[in-house]
């Protein structure tokens, strides 16, 4: 019996979502236990939450990010949801040789010619519809919609509840807040966020913030 173990890089709140939808996958279907594998949530790499100190039943800090070595049977699970920082840490842990873990969460629908990239996330109840492509380190909150011939590169993060619709582009590092809508065939730059509840109804250009129905922009 081979056991693989789950390191969880991020201990914050999203960390300890995580923890839980990983929970559950285990229980019920993304990783689940076979005659010849057995996985286990070995504990978080952060450098500095205390949440094993305040939550009950949460697995232990092993080490600060940067000091994790990669070990054999080891996959790590990126819950961080900050684009940049998201980009800076996995870099350095790739460069080390860091195998990352891909979760789709049991309850995620995904639908025909979708690809997903290495070491996303995809949460609870998240609807990724057909012909649309998510990049790596993406992370995907629940109850997101994704809709058809739609495309989210690399080290974007959705909030809860966000709706991208047919034909939007995500550009690398995009931030959705919770409940943001991207309309049809409409492009979301670099690093650019958007704020909770927007709806996006033109083009938005790199780095910069917007909020509003319609979203305009705010900083940047």
């Amino acid at each position: 019996m081979m056991t693989k173990k789950l390191i969880i890089m991020g201990a914050g709140g999203f960390g300890r979502e995580v923890h839980a939808w990983l929970i559950d996958s285990i229980r019920n279907g993304a990783c689940k236990p076979t005659s010849k594998v057995v996985w286990e949530i070995a504990g978080f790499i952060d450098d500095v939450s205390n949440a094993p100190d305040v939550f009950p039943g949460l697995p232990p800090i092993l080490s600060k990010i940067e000091d994790y070595m990669p070990a054999l049977n080891e996959y790590v699970v990126c819950a961080i949801a900050n684009p940049a920082a998201k980009k800076l840490l996995t870099s350095k842990l790739l460069t080390k040789g860091t195998a990352f873990f891909t979760l789709i969460h049991p309850s995620a629908v995904v639908g025909t010619n979708v690809t997903i990239g290495f070491g996303s996330v995809i949460c609870p109840f998240t609807v990724l519809s057909t012909d649309l492509v998510v990049g790596d380190f993406v992370t995907i909150n629940s109850g997101c919609t994704i809709g058809h011939d739609t495309s989210i590169a690399s080290y974007c993060t959705l909030s809860g509840n966000c709706d991208v619709t047919g034909g939007a582009k995500l550009l690398e590092g995009a931030f959705l807040g919770s409940r943001a809508v991207i309309v049809p065939n409409v492009t979301v730059g670099e690093y650019a966020v958007v704020g909770a509840g927007s709806v996006v109804i033109r083009k938005v250009a790199p780095g910069v913030t917007v909020f509003g129905v319609p979203a305009k922009r705010i900083s940047g």
